[in-house]
């Protein structure tokens, strides 16, 4: 068994970060967890600041017989799972895309390589 150096091992792998298709997926990663992630920041801000700013309100008022304390609650529950829907989609249907074609060229560079 051989083991590379770190910089044998990141030479290797240089010109697989730099082809087109690679580089579209990990924009097209980025672009999905940061826009998601920023929606989950939002979320959980909104939730601070509604308890810790405007307890009253959402102890005194209520929706449907509940209080909108109980709401804001649920809200960041289902939150959470409408933004674990919404990966597993982006990743199926933004991402999954962009991967297929980065493993085919992948492929393709190393069959070049070879012969």
């Amino acid at each position: 068994m051989t083991t590379e150096s770190p910089t044998t091992a990141s030479r290797a792998w240089s010109p697989i970060l730099a082809l087109p298709e690679f580089v579209e997926l990990r924009r097209r990663r980025r672009a999905v967890t940061t826009a998601l992630g920023l929606i989950a920041i939002a979320m959980f801000a909104g939730f601070l600041v509604g308890f810790a700013y405007f307890p009253e309100f959402l102890g005194d008022n209520t929706a449907f017989g509940i209080p909108l304390s109980l709401w804001v609650v649920f809200s960041q529950f289902a939150g959470t799972w409408v933004l674990v829907y919404a990966y597993f989609r982006l990743s199926r249907t933004f991402i999954q895309p962009a991967a297929d074609a980065a493993v085919l060229a992948i492929a393709q560079r190393d069959q070049e390589l070879a012969s």
